[in-house]
């Protein structure tokens, strides 16, 4: 393992094209770009208008963005505190096994510290076999006896 110089930090508007690219990426990996609908125009409103919905985190390496996180923050009533949802984690393909999705993570984690929250969650596909292990390896407890429900409109 290289031991490279890796950055986090908040994405502005001037990376709505990298942030773009990311979830197609993302997307890509998923099986899921057939059912991309959003747009940069409608990420410049929701994650960097007047009130975001969500914020972004971009992972670089050389001042090169090569990794990314979107979260935002919801609220556990079993805990009665905030929490954070990772919505998305995504790292380049050359750079995974870098410690780039641990740099996330940690990042993460010390905004949770900072703003009191409960926990951090997310989902992962369950044929994400690395996925599955690199998040266990970070502490993450599986659940399996939780199932994603959704309404789309």
């Amino acid at each position: 393992m290289s031991n490279i110089n890796i950055q986090i930090r908040l994405a502005t508007v001037e990376d709505l094209e990298q942030v773009f690219s990311f979830i197609r990426q993302k997307a890509a990996f998923d099986g899921y770009l057939d059912e991309l609908q959003a747009t940069p125009q409608q990420l410049e409103t929701t994650l960097f208008g007047r009130s975001p919905l969500a914020r972004v985190l971009l992972a670089e390496v050389d001042n090169s963005a090569i990794a990314f996180a979107l979260f935002f923050y919801t609220y556990s009533s079993f805990l009665g505190k905030p929490s954070i949802w990772l919505d998305d984690l995504f790292v380049q393909p050359h750079m995974r096994g870098q410690r780039v999705g641990t740099a996330l993570l940690n990042y993460l984690s010390t905004l949770a510290s900072e703003n009191d929250c409960g926990r951090i969650e997310w989902t992962v596909n369950v044929n994400n076999d690395r996925g599955i292990e690199f998040y266990q390896k970070q502490g993450a407890q599986i659940l399996n006896n939780l199932r994603l429900c959704r309404l789309s409109y």
